[in-house]
């Protein structure tokens, strides 16, 4: 990626998590703040969390790179550690901004997961009096190790045949977060059920000869209308002239491909986002395939953002014997993953765009963020995962 692609990929996630930014970095300081730091810092700043980001822009008030090079380092590191692949993932949001807090008495070669998972103890011990509680850590450890499996691609068939090996032999436990990834792009499976079987006469395709079709059938088509009709709510004032500008520019790009459901779904979408699909669609032909993918792209990721879920939280601690459960209502924002299909080979963006599809037919929660999980674990930016709060 180029240094910009990491400014706007803050920036973004900024506008996704609903960061208030402080009234220093308003407007357009924030870019003119963030284009100060080297690429290598941009790096890491992009791959934070809400907690991560809202922290760094609060510690990075007045400050130059010089100034926090060493704990954007020290930030890095935990990040890994309670990030969804990593052993301590299981943290919740008030213990993970308690570990912040402590930055500054940690030495960078100090910081290791029991020393983590000790600070993150102390805020439970401060919060609840707990005292801390190891009988469960190994079906705790289990549930963290499910999650990791299931977002690499294992079926849960799968993961229960390993979980059958752990409980034989806890010292195997490790070896769970060191297995390879299997292929990720799969249907759900409530969208799975959905699919005509197979038949004998239609050998199967290889990764290598993989269609760049769009389906489109009538059902498809029938859900992705009702969709449009439900998302639709009118845009004024400078928002408004801005998505216009924009819109007639990326017309004047892609000519007849420019479809009038494609324009009634890109006047909904946040003119930040708007300006980066054109810059994309800028890289094309009128005639390329790319383009076509990527209009389909930015009209069915716009679409699945739109739609509103009941999502469970739930969250444990190995080290403590206290959890937390509720039910929130959240849309997941797919135009964090712009940045990881503009490098998709045609045919990995054809079968992204196909399941999107798949999924406006019947949107679950499950289905909506396996896709988000297949489409992060392309990253290292492993923190969009899953649904937070």
């Amino acid at each position: 990626m180029q240094r910009s692609d990491y400014v706007y990929m803050i920036a973004d996630n900024i506008m996704v998590y609903q960061i208030s930014l402080p009234s220093e970095l308003e407007g357009n300081r924030l870019h003119e703040h963030l284009s100060k730091f080297e690429e290598k810092y941009l790096k890491i700043i992009a791959g934070f969390d809400k907690n991560f980001l809202e922290h760094f822009l609060i510690i990075s008030k007045g400050k130059n790179q010089e100034d926090l090079a060493e704990i954007l380092k020290k930030m890095e590191k935990i990040s890994f550690m309670i990030g969804p692949t990593g052993n301590l993932n299981y943290l919740n949001s008030n213990q993970i901004q308690y570990i912040l807090t402590k930055l500054g008495s940690l030495k960078l070669n100090e910081i290791k997961e029991a020393k983590i998972s000790n600070i993150a103890d102390e805020q439970i011990e401060k919060e609840f009096g707990t005292p801390y509680s190891t009988s469960s850590a190994l079906e705790n450890q289990l549930s963290s190790a499910a999650f990791y499996l299931s977002s690499i691609g294992y079926s849960h068939q799968d993961i229960q045949e390993k979980f059958a090996e752990v409980k034989e032999d806890p010292s195997k436990l490790e070896a769970l977060f060191t297995l390879p990834p299997k292929e990720i792009y799969n249907m759900p499976d409530e969208v799975q059920q959905m699919s005509r079987p197979p038949t004998t006469s239609q050998p199967r395709v290889s990764s290598s000869q993989a269609s760049t079709t769009i389906e489109n059938s009538q059902a498809t088509q029938n859900a992705i209308d009702q969709h449009i009709q439900s998302i639709q709510h009118e845009v004024t004032g400078e928002r408004a002239k801005k998505v216009e500008e924009i819109i007639q520019m990326i017309r004047d790009h892609v000519k007849e491909n420019m479809k009038e459901n494609y324009e009634r779904v890109f006047r909904q979408i946040h003119p930040d986002r708007l300006d980066k699909a054109l810059k994309m669609l800028q890289t094309t032909k009128r005639k390329s395939k790319r383009q076509t993918l990527f209009l389909e792209w930015f009209f069915c990721s716009t679409l699945l953002s739109k739609i509103e879920l009941k999502v469970e939280h739930w969250q444990v601690s190995s080290q403590a014997g206290h959890g937390t459960t509720g039910v929130y209502t959240a849309g997941l924002n797919f135009s964090r993953y712009d940045n990881i299909i503009r490098e998709f080979p045609d045919a990995k963006l054809s079968k992204v765009i196909n399941i999107s599809r798949r999924i406006l037919q019947n949107p679950t929660k499950n289905a909506i963020q396996k896709l988000g999980q297949d489409l992060i674990a392309e990253t290292g930016f492993d923190e969009h995962l899953y649904f937070t709060d």
